[in-house]
């Protein structure tokens, strides 16, 4: 897999933007393991840039869980035990299921006719391995019915617990391929959302994230024990 860690090139972002976006992918994708400290000189010299942007983005890493920092110790890539995913992914269950149940009868044609589009568009990113493509384009299709509830409370708090959700479900499509599972449980909400039945929607999202929840669990339990018998724990 191509590195996340590359020089920067000119972009309209700020620079400790896109520092933040660089090493927040290079730590969902794995390249940067759960754990691992992060020599912040190293990621200035890899990045081509100053040592500033590398400490304003991992304060904001550090902000959004993805890193821990530690006084007089450094900065790591934060760690997770199986019950931070699963407090995770219940507290998802009943935002995003009840968000899901009251946003539905506000879905427009317009919003049906983008969720339609995203489905055929997440089939075509997963066939062709690209993930990060496919995640921003499955964060789309699930906020395209959040928002229609027009609610900014609950779409900053649905936001919230996703971001800190995208280094599981990063690992349940990279090492699972689960890409065929995945966009039958998007035909499944798509087909509620088109019928506007709140009930059948609700459980569609939460039998999806439910099932994701099973998968990144499994994984994790299997890197766990992994480390245990290499000793490393």
């Amino acid at each position: 897999m191509k590195s996340s860690i590359v020089p920067i090139e000119d972009n309209k972002k700020t620079v400790t933007a896109i520092v933040r976006e660089r090493i927040r992918d290079a730590i969902l994708s794995g390249e940067l393991p759960a754990g691992s400290r992060l020599d912040q000189a190293q990621l200035a010299t890899d990045l081509e840039v100053s040592l500033v942007p590398i400490r304003e983005a991992l304060k904001a890493l550090d902000a959004e869980g993805f890193v821990k920092i530690i006084p007089r110790r450094g900065a790591f890539v934060a760690d997770v035990s199986t019950k931070d995913i699963e407090d995770l992914y219940f507290a998802r269950q009943i935002l995003e299921g009840q968000a899901a149940y009251y946003a539905v009868e506000h879905l427009t044609e317009a919003n049906l006719d983008t969720l339609d589009t995203l489905i055929h568009k997440m089939t075509a990113e997963l066939d062709n391995h690209d993930y990060f493509a496919f995640m921003a384009s499955n964060r789309e299709f699930h906020f395209t019915i959040y928002n229609a509830l027009n609610n900014e409370y609950m779409s900053n708090m649905i936001t919230t617990l996703w971001d800190l959700a995208e280094r599981y479900r990063f690992q349940y499509l990279f090492v699972q391929d689960q890409g065929a599972v995945i966009q039958a449980e998007h035909k499944a909400i798509f087909d509620a959302c088109r019928d506007h039945n709140q009930t059948g929607l609700q459980q569609a999202i939460v039998a999806h994230m439910q099932r994701t929840l099973e998968s990144v669990r499994g994984y994790w339990r299997q890197q766990h024990d992994k480390l245990n018998a290499d000793g490393q724990l």
